[in-house]
């Protein structure tokens, strides 16, 4: 049985306190959720491991203390077991899995990782963890000892160059041969874009000429009928005023 140092028991101490603290001050609001009853288990179940660890580190002063605690000791010893053993069986589980659940929560992540990591440090001072690991290793070599005797030496269906230790045969890379298609090529089409585009670049220029002996063609053709206009409009008033004079 591990039995805890005064430093740990003293960690252990702090621990419950926490908890304590915790419980009392989110009580009114999470009585009734369902995490709450294991987190009061949990509670209960720390501050009375903590008191039978303190008594095992008791030094009394008479002989006849030191008897009696001998019994005592002994008694509370396997009650200490026994509830490490229910712990590791049952109860963390249990707790690591309510924790989970709240420190999955948005709302209530932190009401969640401080119970959880309270379980985990508890877990590894009383050397729960260590034993959890011993049960994960014990559980994986059973598992591969389980496939061993699974495995491929009693098995008919399998080619001999894997039950000899051979490499498998995974095939061989085979190349796909295309269907050629009469597809006609689009070089003449690339091709007559060029000629088109170089014909349009030597017209524009033409073009651009040719418009501009139309408009100076057209300026030339009604600036005339615009003097005339003029003129004509000129003579006219000047004829009224002439009249007036």
């Amino acid at each position: 049985m591990y039995i805890v140092s005064k430093e740990d028991l003293t960690h252990l101490q702090h621990l419950s306190d926490i908890l304590h603290l915790f419980h009392h001050r989110n009580q009114n609001q999470h009585r009734r959720s369902p995490w709450w009853r294991h987190l009061s288990i949990f509670r209960k179940q720390l501050r009375t491991l903590c008191a039978q660890f303190e008594s095992l580190h008791e030094f009394p002063t008479t002989h006849l203390a030191r008897s009696k605690k001998k019994v005592q000791d002994q008694r509370v010893t396997d009650q200490i077991q026994q509830t490490l053993a229910f712990w590791r069986d049952v109860l963390v589980p249990k707790w690591q899995h309510a924790f989970s659940q709240v420190a999955a929560d948005g709302r209530f992540a932190v009401l969640g990782l401080v119970p959880l990591g309270a379980l985990a440090e508890v877990c590894r001072i009383v050397g729960l963890t260590a034993a959890f690991e011993e049960l994960g290793q014990a559980e994986v070599e059973k598992v591969i000892e389980r496939f061993a005797e699974e495995g491929f030496e009693g098995r008919t269906d399998v080619r001999p160059s894997i039950l000899s230790g051979q490499s498998e045969d995974v095939g061989e890379l085979v190349a796909r041969h295309f269907v050629g298609l009469d597809v006609p090529s689009t070089r003449p089409v690339a091709k007559a874009g060029v000629e088109y585009a170089r014909a349009s670049q030597h017209q524009a220029p033409s073009n651009a000429k040719r418009n501009v002996l139309k408009r100076s063609s057209k300026n030339s053709i009604e600036s005339p009928a615009k003097v005339r206009r003029r003129g004509k409009k000129g003579d006219a008033i000047d004829d009224l005023f002439s009249g007036l004079g």
